[in-house]
């Protein structure tokens, strides 16, 4: 009985420290598997709004340049999702606007 106690409290303490290691750890799994995939949205909004951008037809890039703003808009800091908006706005209002503050965010972050 002697040994058993202290043997039983080791395995105890081990097998505890194993769950939460495995628990920490599939969290840090999953908070950078989300990291990259936010990463990797972004970069590629970043790229279809460059390709759009300074050109004088959009008709073969509109449903890129629309995927884009939707892609920053669900992936996007709140200034970057803001500076979509507004580029929105003024391409719907004017039929052109200006993305070279948000490329620019885009490529800060």
């Amino acid at each position: 009985m002697n040994l058993l106690v202290p043997l039983l409290i080791t395995s105890v303490v081990a097998i505890a420290g194993w769950f939460v290691v495995h628990l920490l750890s599939s969290k840090k799994d999953r908070e950078n598997k989300r990291h990259d995939l936010r990463i990797q949205y972004l970069i590629e909004a970043w790229r279809s709004l460059e390709k759009a951008s300074n050109r004088d037809d959009l008709s073969p890039s509109k449903s890129d340049l629309e995927r884009a703003i939707a892609d920053i808009q669900l992936f996007g800091s709140r200034r970057q999702i803001e500076l979509a908006q507004k580029f929105a706005e003024d391409f719907a209002k004017t039929g052109n606007a200006t993305l070279d503050e948000l490329l620019e965010d885009l490529r800060q972050d």
